[in-house]
C-alpha cells in the first residue's frame, strides 16, 4: 500500500463524502511549486517596488529641477534689473553732477621707452605700431609680475576704454576669467588685451584706429571691482605694460 495522505471533503447539505488521496512523492512537488511560486511573487514584488521608487524619484527630481530652472531664471531677471538700475543710478548721479564723466582718453606717449626696450632687447622699428597709449584713466592697483601677466587699472564703471595702438580686433567675446574681453593684433609682434570690460564696442576682424575706443570699463568675470585687465604681448609673451607708458603714474 502506498504512503500518503487522505482529504476527506463531506458537504453538510447532502451528505455526499469526497475522497482524495495524495502521495508523499506529490505532496512534496506540489508543496515545491507552492514555495516557488510564493517566491516569484515577492520577487516580482520587490523588483515592481523599486522600479516604481525609481519612477517616483524620476518625477520628484524633475519637479524640482523644473524649479531650480524657475528660481534661476529669476535670480537672472534681477540680475538684469539691478544692473539696469545701476546704470540708470549712475546716469542719474551724473546728471545730478555728484559724479564727473570720466575725462576722455588722452594719448600720453607716441613712443615706447627705450630704456625698456634696450633692457629687453627688442629691435623696434619707428614705423611699427607700438602700443603705447594708456588704454584707460585710473590708478595701477596691480602691477606686472609672473603670476599676473599684466596690469590692473582701477576706473569708475562705464569709463572709456581706448585701443593702445591701431590695429585688428582678432577676438572679442565673453571669458570665465576675465569676463567680456577684447583683443587688438597691431602688428607681426605685437597685440593688447582687454578684460573685464562692462561692454565691448567693436566686433571680431574690426579695424581699430589708436585711441578709438573699443569698450567700457566694467567689473565681468573673475573681479571684485571695476578696473581693467591690460597686457602687452610681444610675440605671442606678455610683456611688462609699463615699460611702454614711462609717463604713467605710478601707483
Amino acid at each position: 500500500m502506498k504512503s500518503g495522505y487522505s482529504v476527506v471533503i463531506t458537504t453538510t447539505d447532502s451528505g455526499t463524502t469526497k475522497y482524495f488521496f495524495i502521495s508523499k512523492k506529490w505532496l512534496k512537488i506540489i508543496l515545491s511549486l507552492a514555495v516557488l511560486v510564493i517566491i516569484i511573487i515577492i520577487f516580482l514584488a520587490i523588483n515592481y517596488s523599486r522600479i516604481y521608487y525609481q519612477a517616483l524619484e524620476t518625477v520628484i527630481l524633475k519637479h524640482r529641477n523644473a524649479e531650480i530652472e524657475r528660481e534661476f531664471a529669476k535670480l537672472q531677471e534681477i540680475k538684469k534689473n539691478l544692473e539696469i538700475a545701476e546704470m540708470n543710478n549712475q546716469k542719474l548721479r551724473v546728471m545730478l553732477g555728484i559724479e564727473k564723466t570720466p575725462s576722455t582718453v588722452e594719448p600720453l606717449i607716441s613712443e615706447v621707452n627705450p630704456s625698456y626696450s634696450d633692457k629687453m632687447n627688442i629691435r623696434i622699428n619707428k614705423k611699427e605700431n607700438i602700443p603705447s597709449l594708456l588704454p584707460t584713466m585710473g590708478h595701477v592697483s596691480r602691477t606686472f609680475s609672473p603670476d599676473h601677466q599684466g596690469v590692473d587699472i582701477a576706473a569708475p564703471r562705464f569709463s572709456p576704454v581706448i585701443a593702445a595702438a591701431a590695429g585688428i580686433v582678432s577676438a572679442a567675446g565673453w571669458d570665465s576669467i576675465y569676463g567680456y574681453y577684447v583683443i587688438v593684433e597691431h602688428n607681426v609682434n605685437y597685440s593688447t588685451f582687454y578684460g573685464h570690460l562692462h561692454s565691448i564696442e567693436v566686433r571680431k576682424d574690426a579695424n581699430v584706429t589708436s585711441g578709438q575706443i573699443i569698450g567700457t570699463v566694467g567689473s565681468t568675470g573673475k573681479s571684485t571691482s571695476p578696473h581693467l585687465h591690460y597686457e602687452v604681448r610681444f610675440q605671442h609673451k606678455a610683456v611688462e605694460p609699463l615699460g611702454y607708458l614711462p609717463l604713467m603714474i605710478k601707483p
